[in-house]
């Protein structure tokens, strides 16, 4: 059952419903507003629009990176499970 709870972005209070742990959107929320502070030491004089915006595209950018990572050690694990299984099967009596 979907439950409401409120986090703050940029001194703005928001109210969500939703199915997951408010311990997990808070989290959420403190990284948010750190990811948009450091947008904005660069650029102090940028609307909340803007940098809303850039952070964002930043996380949007981070995820993306995250995600062909970890691609790449599923591939690496899938490789080096078949090679063993290989390896293991050639032992059999």
């Amino acid at each position: 059952m979907s439950q409401l709870f409120k986090v703050d972005i940029l001194g703005n209070e928001y109210t969500l419903r939703g199915d997951l742990d408010p311990g997990l959107w808070e989290k959420v929320s403190v990284l948010l507003n750190e990811r948009i502070r450091e947008v904005q030491s660069s650029m102090p004089s940028a609307s909340k629009v803007h940098l809303v915006i850039l952070t964002a595209l930043n996380l949007t950018y981070d995820y993306l990176q995250a995600k062909e990572e970890l691609d790449q050690v599923e591939k690496m694990v899938e490789t080096k499970s078949h090679q063993w299984i290989t390896k293991l099967e050639s032992c059999k009596p």
